[in-house]
């Protein structure tokens, strides 16, 4: 009875290293059973029993790939090890080296792709972060393709590959995204409390902090932005935005409220391009976008000033410039120090 159902756990082992779902664990059983007295015949007997299956997938023991060559060799190299740790066995080493053979034709060349991934997947994947300076951009490409490009001020935390069934990355500031498509392992990026998924699409997504809210705007594709709930919010239910090309949502975390718009499609990401751009900007959000435009403290010594709209593009262009335009339009005064700008005035109806 016993040796019945040490039989059936074999023939569970051996399907789940096909259908490369086998585990370390329940590799290292299967790998021990190999190397027992018989194994080898029993091999043969479910070679026997499954050969027009094999013919089929291509598998030939008298043919052997050179991808089936190579497992072989991993398998080999596993076998002198544990064969040097048992003082030089050798004649259970080259019964586990015959045994290795086989398997390679059993299996097939399938399930290298599971051991290859397994070795890499032993070692946790660095994260790496990228700081972008205040006044500063730059581009990077991200291990699945996707590129990125950083505002200022800005920083992306990501593994140095990306593994398991998502491609997950971390945001604080500002980057427009374009994303490598890949339906089976969708592209999520974490700001504060949201969560903006994606297939593969290009968007913008502005979140500095001191800022009011977060800003999602869609150029191409579709995105899915939802609130992250802590673990003991799981059941609640929770809203989700969804969002089409020349869409942008934005996120206030003090109501926890979505306001979704259309926008000029030409308009999103202009920042890319040197354009530092106003669309009927509260002079307080504005302030937060100077300080990371050109790397100085913003200070509204009126807080009456906080509520003031503004709108504008300016390309290119020095930040006393844009303080000029500022106090044409605003009526406001100004003063620029080594490291801050002091803005005061009147406040706005």
């Amino acid at each position: 009875m016993l040796l019945m159902e040490r039989e059936k756990d074999i023939k569970r082992l051996f399907q789940k290293f096909k259908d490369n779902s086998i585990t370390r664990d329940e590799y290292q059983v299967l790998m021990d059973w190999i190397g027992t007295s018989g194994a080898d015949s029993k091999l043969r007997k479910w070679m026997d029993e499954h050969w027009e299956e094999l013919k089929k997938n291509g598998i030939s023991p008298e043919r052997e790939s050179e991808p089936s060559q190579r497992f072989s060799r991993l398998v080999t190299r596993k076998e002198i090890r544990r064969a040097s740790q048992r003082n030089r066995r050798w004649g259970a080493m080259y019964r586990h080296m015959a045994v290795a053979a086989v398997i390679v034709v059993l299996l097939g060349v399938a399930s290298l792709w599971y051991f290859d991934v397994l070795k890499e997947a032993e070692t946790p994947p660095v994260l790496i972060t990228q700081s972008i300076a205040p006044g500063k951009k730059a581009t990077i490409v991200l291990p699945d393709g996707t590129q990125v490009r950083l505002n200022s001020n800005s920083e992306i935390t990501f593994p140095e590959r990306f593994e398991g069934a998502t491609r997950e990355v971390s945001l604080r500031g500002e980057a427009f995204f374009e994303v490598t498509k890949d339906k089976t392992h969708p592209f999520i990026i974490k700001t504060g409390a949201l969560e903006t998924r994606v297939l593969g699409t290009s968007f913008n997504i502005m979140a500095y902090e001191g800022r009011e809210g977060v800003e999602v705007s869609v150029a191409t594709g579709k995105v899915s932005v939802k609130r992250r709930l802590p673990e003991t919010l799981d059941g609640q239910r929770q809203q989700e935005v969804l969002l089409y090309p020349s869409e942008q949502v934005v996120y206030h975390p003090g109501s926890e409220e979505f306001v979704k718009s259309s926008i000029p499609a030409d308009s999103i990401a202009l920042w890319k391009d040197g354009i530092l751009s106003f669309n009927r900007v509260s002079l307080e959000d504005a302030a937060v976008i100077l300080e990371h435009w050109y790397g100085k403290k913003v200070i509204l010594k009126n807080p009456a000033l906080k509520h003031c709209i503004i709108r504008g593009k300016h390309k290119n262009e020095s930040l006393a410039n844009v303080l000029h335009s500022m106090q044409y339009a605003l009526g406001i005064r100004y003063e620029i120090r080594e490291d801050e700008v002091i803005i005061d005035g009147k406040g706005c109806q």
